[in-house]
């Protein structure tokens, strides 16, 4: 599937403040002190600001059915399961758009559902709140545009996409903060799952990969210094779900998720091509305090956003001799475990 654009914003309502001035903390969501995982940021005023993580239970009640525009819809949805999947938004304060936008499909075949409309809903002060509706193109992708006083307020929320046919949905996330807040990108596949394959196998067994020990207790006390984790990975987008149930069920603090919108990226230039466009597209918003991967591909990808190698941190042993030439000529550091990861260089770190 191709991440194409245009298609047109139908409706929204209002949220927060003009598109003349940047978005603020929603009172209502405003928590006392930076909840784990959220991160926090330092506003125009030097104060630190804490981002608010809501969250909403269970799915908006999006009303009943209603009726697919096309026969060939109704065909392609009784084929198999969803594949939905949200495209996290990741938006500085000071944006002037915000895309609320993804892709509808179902069965293993990631069939597109064209030209259907879907309502969707952000989650706000724990309750759902309808945003607007869209209409999907010939890719299965909507985009909802908010803009002015329909933009979100600063936070990590909940989002929610409801296809109007059928009323299947999947959730996501979105997160809005002022620019320059702090990120730390991370790679998956064998950089936090036992190895780089493992995945793979999990599609063909059946049996979710385990994690690689200490990883989220690390990124958890990252996030609990006001560091946001950002999650991107090559695999393709229809592993969306999957990827960020993983993340959940593993003790992951949670954040956005950035997967390929092809379905198979292969190794090497491809990769390094995917993940040098996907990070530098917010990249110029926020301060990325660190990126860690597990193979020359990321320390390539990291490199070209304008990474210093002193913040370019890479798993081994896995794929150490790939990578050693780099290792040797400074351009990243390896680690072993991620307990050294945390007491030596997570704990380092300014707290936010």
């Amino acid at each position: 599937m191709r991440a194409s654009i245009g298609i047109v914003v139908l409706t929204a309502c209002s949220m927060s403040p003009s598109a003349s001035s940047p978005v603020t903390v929603d009172p209502g969501e405003q928590n006392p002190t930076a909840p784990t995982g959220s991160g926090s940021a330092t506003g125009s005023a030097s104060a630190p600001i804490a981002i608010p993580d809501v969250r909403c239970t269970g799915t908006p009640d999006a009303g009943p059915a209603g009726s697919f525009n096309h026969v060939s819809s109704e065909v392609i949805s009784a084929l198999g399961d969803p594949v939905h999947r949200g495209f996290d938004l990741i938006a500085p304060a000071s944006a002037d758009t915000q895309a609320i936008e993804g892709w509808i499909a179902y069965t293993i075949a990631d069939k597109s559902l064209e030209d259907e409309d879907v309502d969707l809903f952000a989650c706000r002060d724990g309750s759902w709140m309808p945003i607007g509706s869209a209409t999907t193109d010939d890719d299965g992708h909507f985009e909802l545009d908010l803009t002015g006083s329909d933009r979100l307020p600063i936070a990590m929320r909940d989002m929610y996409v409801s296809v109007v046919g059928d009323r299947t949905g999947v959730g996501f996330l979105a997160y809005v903060a002022p620019e320059g807040s702090p990120l730390i990108v991370s790679d998956v596949d064998g950089t936090l799952t036992s190895s780089e394959d493992a995945f793979a196998e999990t599609i063909v067994a059946g049996i979710e990969p385990d994690a690689q020990p200490g990883a989220g207790t690390a990124y958890t006390d990252a996030a609990a210094r006001g560091y946001q984790l950002v999650y991107v990975t090559a695999r393709g987008g229809q592993y969306t779900t999957d990827t960020r149930q993983w993340l959940d069920d593993q003790g992951f603090p949670r954040g956005p998720v950035r997967l390929a919108t092809s379905f198979l990226t292969l190794p090497g230039a491809d990769t390094v091509a995917y993940k040098t466009s996907t990070i530098v597209a917010f990249a110029d918003s926020f301060s990325i305090a660190m990126g860690v991967g597990n193979r020359e591909t990321d320390i390539e990808a990291y490199t070209n956003v304008g990474l210093a190698p002193t913040t370019i941190f890479v798993k081994l042993p896995e794929y150490q001799s790939e990578m050693q030439a780099a290792l040797d000529a400074g351009d990243a550091i390896g680690f072993d475990a991620y307990s050294d990861l945390q007491t030596t260089y997570i704990d380092a770190m300014p707290q936010m």
